[in-house]
């Protein structure tokens, strides 16, 4: 578990889409013990990711600050992985979707017939359809790993698109960070990490912040459907911002992506959010968030035996305290702990 300072730290580099981390700030990210032996390093990436060859390449068999941590969670695998040594990578085919995310040095990638070489401020992005190889990662290379189901992946965009989809999807390599949509997956695949390195995270927290670094991937990438998720220029349906409306209030505690409201509306995200900016002046996720930190307020105003921030924040679904607080101190002029603190008269 990483303390506060640790946190900060790691969502402060969020920013940083193109500088190179240093070892020590690269030490924060889920930390873990460094790793030496060639043999346990492969056995543990293997286990965490794919059946793959592993190999350093030179005479020295030995990593030098080798470090791995990764996390299995219900849609994706998210891990840092340093060899501390040059070395190269070959899964073959993969089983599941995958960005690789360069926070230092430079790792060759190659993915069916698509080659990139993947640095800090450009991701690589790999398709389960074609052999899959990492032929030169640098010696000084460490990068954020995310493994991402097949099923997951293509339900999102099912969502995102409001129907299903056809064929199979195929993702261009290259991931430009520095794009709007790129630093917004960025953002969003730190949140994640931050808080899977702060641990004790409930599941359906969990849940969201995935569903949130997968839909966002699929605005920020390059794919055959990419015109179509970021497109939607049809008018939008007022029963459609009705029935999310409705979804939200009956019960806003449920976390829910972009495509879970899209879909429950049965139309497409594009189209959704149109309607929500003409009928209430604001996007489907925000005025989630708006009743999410209305309820958590009237909880706090009377709070029950042994209420606390924290328990309060879980409740309705919102999994850092510094966010919380931020947004919620925006929305209502006090931080939530002096709310509580005056309900109790203390």
């Amino acid at each position: 578990m990483v303390g506060d300072e640790g946190t900060a730290s790691t969502r402060a580099q969020a920013a940083r889409i193109d500088g190179a981390l240093s070892e020590a700030e690269q030490d924060l990210i889920l930390p873990s013990t460094e790793e030496h032996d060639l043999d346990l390093f492969r056995d543990r990436l293997n286990a965490a990711y794919y059946p793959a060859f592993v190999d350093v390449v030179g005479s020295k068999p030995k990593l030098d600050h080798g470090r791995l941590n990764a996390a299995k969670l219900g849609r994706v695998t998210v891990g840092f992985v340093r060899f501390g040594h040059q070395a190269v990578v070959d899964p073959g085919v993969i089983d599941g979707f995958h960005v690789n995310v360069p926070v230092a040095g430079a790792i060759g990638s190659r993915c069916g017939d698509q080659s990139v070489l993947a640095r800090p401020g450009t991701a690589a992005v790999f398709t389960p359809n074609g052999p899959t190889k990492l032929p030169f990662w640098s010696t000084d290379a460490a990068q954020l790993c995310l493994k991402i189901s097949r099923e997951a992946l293509e339900s999102e965009l099912e969502g995102l698109l409001g129907r299903p989809v056809p064929g199979r999807l195929e993702f261009g390599m290259a991931l430009d960070l520095g794009t709007p949509n790129g630093r917004q997956w960025h953002r969003a695949l730190w949140n994640l990490v931050d808080s899977v390195s702060m641990g004790g995270l409930p599941g359906a927290v969990s849940d969201y912040l995935e569903r949130a670094v997968i839909c966002q991937l699929l605005f920020a990438a390059d794919h055959g459907l990419g015109e179509d998720v970021r497109g939607g220029r049809s008018a939008p349906l007022p029963g459609a911002v009705r029935r999310v409306v409705e979804l939200i209030e009956g019960a806003p505690e449920v976390l829910l992506t972009a495509a879970d409201l899209a879909r429950h509306a049965g139309v497409g995200v594009r189209r959704l959010e149109q309607g929500f900016r003409e009928s209430l002046g604001t996007t489907p996720t925000a005025y989630h968030q708006k009743v999410r930190l209305e309820r958590a307020r009237a909880d706090l105003l009377q709070p029950a035996a042994g209420e606390t921030v924290t328990s309060v924040m879980y409740r309705w679904g919102f999994s850092n305290h510094a966010r919380f607080a931020a947004n919620y101190r925006a929305r209502f002029g006090e931080n939530p702990a002096e709310t509580l603190r005056r309900s109790l008269g203390a």
